[in-house]
């Protein structure tokens, strides 16, 4: 039986709660941040409150991280449900941190990005669980399937013909090289909805994707969007991540050309990627300056939260 019903907890979720945490759920209500229907925070009478999520792909692997890695950088786990065949996770109460992604538009503070890279620093020198897989297992060049379907990724309009046939060669040298094995604790989803702000302590959530590998891939990984909410030039912070680049440019034009189902601003915010990526892999890399579009050119209707 679900512990969720059209977007609410059943009341068997409830009594789960309150026998786990020793008392009574007062407020249920869904996060701004997350499209997830089966997160929840929820508050008590006491004033205190917990994040509540069940339901949810690699919800075991999220537990195994804030449950077994000694650090403030993931958040605190107050309580792990095994109900039959059903798993529920329940962490500390983060909403009065300040979750950039919780504004329209995105909304970073002073300083913000800053102590974002040092935290990725950080996570990056911390092991990861032997359980994890390994990220190097999962690699899947994409290069070499766009050039396959070349007329596709020229339908975008992202660049000239000019410019793809005389970088192509060098994007699929370039990803076939990046660095992915590593004995590190990868994230493996850092964008600004998975991260939040108590002070000056970042808290890294959702960690159902994490890997072991290459510590240098969440620092990629969050350069390629933060040009998007008004951060730094990926180049100027990571000169040296051409590879990885060419690599995370490769994943989101196959998105953007095979994702059709998506959402028409999903697939947009997939070609602004690609386009800062390509940019940045250009000026890092022997390849062909970039003379394509701007990412600020590439229009987008915001998402609906």
């Amino acid at each position: 039986m679900a512990l969720t019903e059209h977007g609410r907890p059943t009341q068997e979720l409830h009594t789960l709660i309150a026998s786990a945490l020793g008392k009574e759920p007062i407020d249920w209500h869904r996060p701004h941040t997350g499209r997830s229907a089966e997160s929840f925070v929820v508050g008590f009478a006491d004033g205190s409150g917990a994040f509540v999520k069940t339901a949810a792909e690699g919800l075991r692997t999220e537990h195994e991280i804030v449950s077994s890695v000694d650090s403030d950088l993931v958040p605190r786990e107050l309580a792990w449900i095994e109900d039959g065949d059903r798993q529920v996770l329940v962490m500390e109460d983060l909403r009065t941190a300040h979750w950039p992604a919780d504004h329209d538009p995105v909304t970073w503070k002073p300083g913000q990005f800053e102590l974002l890279f040092a935290a990725l620093r950080r996570v990056g020198e911390l092991p990861a669980p032997a359980s994890l897989p390994s990220a190097q297992d999962a690699f899947r060049p994409h290069w070499p399937l766009i050039e396959q379907e070349a007329d596709a990724f020229l339908a975008l309009g992202l660049c000239s013909e000019a410019w793809f046939s005389a970088a192509l060669a060098g994007l699929v040298e370039a990803e076939g090289n990046v660095p992915v094995a590593g004995d590190a604790l990868v994230h493996n989803d850092v964008r600004s909805d998975n991260l939040c702000f108590v002070d000056r302590r970042v808290v890294l959530v959702d960690w159902a994707q994490a890997v072991r590998g290459n510590p240098q891939q969440d620092l990629a990984l969050a350069l390629s969007t933060l040009p998007l909410e008004g951060g730094p030039d990926p180049y100027g912070v990571f000169p040296d991540g051409g590879l990885w680049a060419a690599h995370i440019a490769g994943q989101c034009v196959r998105r953007a050309v095979h994702e059709t189902q998506a959402p028409e601003w999903l697939r947009t915010v997939f070609q602004r990627i690609a386009v800062i990526c390509l940019s940045w892999a250009s000026r890092s890399l022997d390849l062909p300056p970039w003379t394509g579009r701007h990412w600020s050119e590439i229009s987008t209707e915001a998402p609906k939260r």
